[in-house]
């Protein structure tokens, strides 16, 4: 693809993209206006971002955003992929990380050797969604965060390799902003959990065990595990630890039983 020449109107892509992430100042307003500011310009349909502390986390991102995120059927979709797919999602396989690593966007068509888990994951989740065009682009965030934005059309031939060139310049773009912005204002991690599991998870990230959190709630140490378990199935975090420093850097506001 290197003997490719972009022109005019794939220079203005990237442009008009740029602009409209001129403005933002954190990952939430970013992740807000890329998934309208893309399908905008380049020919997809479609767009989703997923943001995580670590590579493998942000495909269990439960604030994840997408194109008419509005739309009742896209939290059905996300819950659906996040339940029964997300372990199997192509980007998430070596080659797929290395590829987006490497030019920062990579394309279903590029990847050889699928296992059949992600096979399946192709033809009884994407496909059945009209999702035949399948990229995603890789964003670093600051702190060490990563950024995934999907890019889907109905159509296999959505993207042809003038885009996909185009798509890599803009992501060495972003990845300049996406590296000074803010992380946690308007990001609430932990916005599905009850106010009993925001407790316990900030007690988990005060250090307390599962006996000392249990005394301090009246609650028997075996419901505070379940409680754990549970909080780290909402969240996503690979662990105790991991949620522990999740939990000390998310501002954690009051919200009804």
């Amino acid at each position: 693809m290197s003997d490719i020449a972009l022109t005019t109107a794939e220079y203005e892509r990237v442009f008009a993209v740029l602009e409209s992430c001129n403005s933002v100042r954190t990952v939430t307003e970013f992740r807000n206006v890329i998934v309208e500011a893309i399908p905008a310009v380049f020919p997809v349909r479609y767009a989703s971002c997923f943001v995580g502390d670590t590579f493998e986390s942000q495909f269990t991102d439960k604030n994840a955003t997408a194109t008419n995120a509005a739309d009742h059927r896209w939290e059905s979709i996300r819950e659906n992929y996040q339940e029964h797919w997300a372990r199997y999602d192509v980007f998430s396989l070596p080659q797929a990380r290395r590829q987006l690593q490497s030019t920062r966007v990579a394309s279903l068509s590029e990847l050889g050797g699928l296992p059949k888990p992600s096979v399946v994951y192709v033809h009884e989740y994407l496909h059945p969604h009209h999702m035949h065009s399948v990229n995603a682009m890789h964003l670093d965030l600051a702190e060490g965060g990563h950024a995934l934005i999907g890019l889907f059309d109905p159509d296999a031939d959505a993207l042809g390799p003038k885009d996909i060139l185009a798509l890599r310049l803009l992501a060495k773009q972003l990845a300049i902003l996406t590296r000074s912005l803010e992380v946690l204002p308007g990001y609430d991690l932990f916005a599905t959990l009850t106010t009993r599991q925001r407790e316990v998870a900030t007690l988990v990230s005060d250090g307390l065990s599962n006996a000392a959190i249990a005394r301090q709630l009246m609650l028997t140490p075996d419901t505070v595990k379940k409680y754990v378990s549970r909080i780290l199935a909402a969240t996503g975090c690979s662990s105790r630890t991991q949620l522990a420093i999740d939990a000390r850097r998310q501002t954690f506001q009051p919200i009804s039983a």
